[in-house]
């Protein structure tokens, strides 16, 4: 059972959202780092439950759903010296028309901070928590959960940057993120992760460079395994990571990675892997009123909502998205995201299932800055599932998702 639990950056984090919100109040008057507002989101789904294909909705749920989400939110973006700081806090209050069981509160913090020395050295610390509510939410065995239904996160990272002589500067960093669930019956899906990599990178000219680093990552899953005498499970990751940054012209990037690594699990071992991973991103600024980013990538990681206990082994992702002006307020968005998944099922119900699926995420969205205090929106998105090559592990569902919004600050 997952109880709200802020770690030390998170609660630092709250403190300095909290300062920046009062101290805003003393300059709003004039252009100030500081805002303070309040939003409005309605939305509609057509699935709220992401129930899967031929299931029906329990008797006091209804599969379809207008929520109502009121928020209070905050940030800041000040520089001080050769430091920057910015971040952002929100609290909100959902309502559901038709399932009032779900009715509750969240939260979202975000605070970063780019440092920099005197001398050659650079880098950038994060963290952050949120606080989730989750209709899907389900038990080992794929039933729905009764009683809560909040997700918390909280993460931490940290890079560094010394710039040695000439184009070659070393390069690390450290990373953190817990996840868990306050219903104990989704206590199987809880994990923390933490890792850090260290490299050189060789800057060939311009914006143009190079890096090679060695990456690691271990995640715990301490009560995956509910229903053995050793519910825990570990995994360990370990990767070399070459990175090429090529900037052809001021228009236009290409960041691509290619790792080399292996993953291994104390007992889960039918997930293991080893092999190639990598992403490819394009990002297309041709001027005017176009921008554009295409990302290809393949990764190892897991899916936690599976009723087989099958996690994803594998999984290659390709999204589009670009965003136009249309006037110099509104602008219209468009992403496409498709992936495809391996996924390898686990001992505890069912042994040497491996199958595939895929599935695509379509969304639009269109947004105006009527002032610089009030923004409007509306986004209209579609998520489908497809069957899985195993009978054993299909989740095959679809959903329909439209949202309209509006934001008021004062700054």
């Amino acid at each position: 059972m997952r109880t709200l639990r802020l770690t030390r950056p998170a609660l630092g984090l709250s403190t300095a959202l909290v300062l920046s919100c009062l101290c805003s109040g003393t300059a709003l008057a004039e252009s100030s780092p500081y805002y303070i507002g309040v939003a409005q989101t309605f939305a509609h789904e057509s699935n709220l439950l992401r129930l899967r294909e031929g299931q029906v909705a329990p008797p006091d749920r209804s599969k379809s759903d207008t929520i109502s989400t009121t928020a209070l939110v905050a940030g800041i973006d000040q520089s001080f010296g050769r430091q920057r700081l910015n971040g952002s806090a929100s609290l909100r209050a959902n309502r559901y028309a038709d399932n009032r069981q779900f009715d509750g509160s969240g939260y979202g913090l975000s605070l970063g901070l780019d440092w920099e020395t005197i001398e050659n050295l650079s880098g950038r610390v994060n963290v952050g928590a949120d606080r989730n509510q989750r209709a899907d939410l389900r038990d080992r065995l794929g039933r729905f959960i009764e009683g809560g239904t909040d997700e918390d996160t909280e993460r931490f990272s940290a890079t560094a940057r010394l710039g040695l002589a000439g184009p070659l500067s070393i390069e690390g960093g450290v990373n953190w993120y817990s996840l868990g669930y306050e219903a104990p019956a989704a206590s199987y899906a809880e994990y923390t992760q933490s890792g850090g990599s260290l490299g050189v990178r060789y800057r060939l000219g311009g914006a143009t460079s190079v890096a090679l680093s060695l990456r690691t990552a271990r995640i715990d899953y301490p009560n995956l395994l509910i229903s053995q005498a050793n519910p825990r499970d570990k995994r360990k990751s370990d990767n070399i990571d070459l990175n090429v940054v090529w900037v052809p012209s001021g228009s236009s990037q290409l960041d691509a990675t290619l790792s080399q690594g292996r993953t291994r699990y104390e007992q889960l071992s039918e997930r293991d892997f080893e092999g190639t991973t990598g992403s490819v991103a394009w990002n297309y600024t041709p001027g005017g009123r176009l921008r554009g980013n295409v990302r290809l990538a393949r990764d190892t990681g897991q899916n936690s909502d599976l009723a087989t206990t099958a996690f994803s082994q594998t999984t290659d992702t390709l999204r589009v998205a670009a965003d136009y002006d249309v006037t110099g307020k509104i602008v219209a968005s468009a992403s496409l995201q498709y992936y495809r998944r391996v996924l390898d099922g686990t001992g505890q119900f069912v042994s040497n299932v491996r199958g595939t699926d895929n599935g695509n995420v379509l969304t639009l969205g269109l947004r105006w800055t009527a002032s610089r205090s009030l923004q409007l929106g509306c986004q209209a998105s579609s998520e489908r599932r497809g069957n899985n090559s195993n009978v054993l592990l299909n989740d095959a569902y679809s959903a329909s998702i439209f949202s309209c919004y509006g934001q008021f600050t004062l700054q």
